[in-house]
């Protein structure tokens, strides 16, 4: 009788249990570490990502910035550039431009083993938060740096296409990159026309098919 009774004691909490598992329940993780070990992103699957490599250039870049409408292209800049343009960050921060951290090459953080860290602190106090992306110069990501970004829980993040010489032909799931760098920089002009003219969607909207919403306070 009692092992009756502690079977239908079972059966009750696992019927509680299943029935109160919530339906969103997935193997995602948390928007802080969108993997489960220390890896590189290069695609999405769900759209277009447009995301910018910013070194150099002000005048330029601060009237593209404050023409910018959403959808923004997602901003990896130099630690150097955020430094020393402080009113054009404050623009972006102000229009919820998405910025995230661009290194210098990847054998440099080999060469110099706690230079990642500075950067991320340098961020973090220009920003006010630390970056949720990171992607380096060349876009190599020796093991040493993924296991170091894995543990401060930022995602590493390269490309599947960059715009070089012409615009390339994108497909479903595709990041691109635009370098806004002194020696190799694309017209801003060019940029605005063709930013206007994608369907863009942010880098976690093409990795889980995320729908985001947006509110602007106060209303």
């Amino acid at each position: 009788m009692k092992t009756k009774a502690l079977l239908v004691g079972l059966l009750i909490v696992l019927g509680l249990f299943l029935f109160n598992v919530p339906k969103n329940l997935s193997s995602l993780l948390p928007v802080f570490q969108l993997t489960e070990k220390p890896t590189v992103i290069s695609k999405g699957s769900y759209g277009n990502t447009i995301t910018v490599d910013l070194t150099f250039g002000k005048d330029d870049i601060e009237k593209f910035v404050n023409d910018l409408q959403a959808p923004y292209p997602h901003f990896f800049i130099s630690i150097e550039w955020i430094e020393r343009s402080e009113d054009i960050i404050k623009v972006m921060k102000e229009k919820n431009i998405p910025i995230s951290l661009l290194g210098t090459s990847g054998a440099t953080y080999i060469e110099n083993p706690t230079l990642f860290e500075k950067e991320v602190e340098r961020f973090e106090q220009a920003i006010g938060e630390r970056p949720l992306w990171f992607r380096t110069m060349d876009y190599e990501f020796p093991i040493e740096l993924q296991k170091k970004a894995w543990e401060q829980e930022i995602n590493l993040l390269s490309s599947s296409k960059y715009w070089s010489n012409k615009v390339p032909a994108l497909e479903k799931g595709d990041i691109l990159t635009i370098p806004l760098h002194q020696e190799e920089r694309i017209d801003i002009q060019q940029l605005v026309k063709f930013v206007k003219s994608k369907e863009i969607i942010t880098i976690e909207q093409n990795i889980f098919g995320l729908k985001v919403k947006t509110k602007t306070y106060p209303e």
